[in-house]
């Protein structure tokens, strides 16, 4: 437990950091567990809280909202929605701190040793946190990349949180404030299933949580 804990948010990334970091030991000690409703309202908030520092910062600086769809390895087809800040640091280069959940996928097959039966079980869901950098080219094409942290999810199985890193190439257009933008991405985790089937015992299957995603969505640019 952490007792008198004072954090000052002026873009603070090492606050960001502790609440990554803190999601993931409480997702390892059972909190893995507590209602989806309750953590989409958590990352919602902590989303509100990172993309409303950005104002602070001049040229560059922006506000996203948008939809996604990912081809995401193992799990299949997923969509989800998210919330993204930038920090400007100069008009050409920036931070992005974001968020965006992804609901479950295909369903995932299990292989069952001395069986030629394979089971199938629900896809994946999962909150993605990341933190990253941009940098803008002329006609407003901008790339990116960084570090994204996966809390993933299993309606019947566990799966611990994993880290991986994203990329990704975009172009936004518009007015000089309301913008709307178009993005390809390419994110990159992997994890391990864990099942108790009954039957047959503990089972465990190596998920591949990576493919190529796309997102569509608005911004406004300070």
């Amino acid at each position: 437990m952490i007792h008198n804990l004072v954090i000052t948010f002026n873009v603070n990334y090492e606050a960001v950091w502790f609440i990554i970091v803190t999601i993931d030991k409480h997702f390892n000690q059972g909190v893995y567990y507590m209602k989806k409703r309750s953590l989409k309202l958590l990352c919602v908030g902590i989303s509100f809280s990172i993309v409303s520092a950005t104002s602070a910062y001049a040229g560059g600086s922006s506000i996203q909202a948008m939809g996604s769809w990912w081809s995401a390895g193992d799990s299949g087809d997923t969509y989800g929605y998210g919330l993204r800040g930038t920090a400007g640091i100069t008009d050409a280069f920036g931070i992005d701190l974001g968020w965006t959940y992804f609901g479950a996928g295909d369903d995932i097959k299990v292989d069952v040793n001395g069986n030629n039966n394979d089971i199938k079980i629900d896809g994946i869901d999962a909150h993605t946190f990341d933190f990253g950098a941009r940098y803008t080219l002329p006609m407003e094409l901008y790339l990116g990349g960084g570090l994204s942290y996966f809390a993933l999810d299993h309606d019947t199985a566990e799966i611990d949180g994993e880290w991986g890193v994203y990329g990704l190439v975009g172009w936004s257009f518009g007015g000089e404030h309301v913008r709307g933008f178009i993005e390809g991405m390419y994110r990159y985790t992997e994890g391990t299933l864990k099942y108790d089937h009954g039957f047959y015992g503990d089972l465990s299957r190596d998920v591949d949580y990576d493919g190529f995603a796309a997102n569509v969505g608005i911004m406004y640019r300070f």
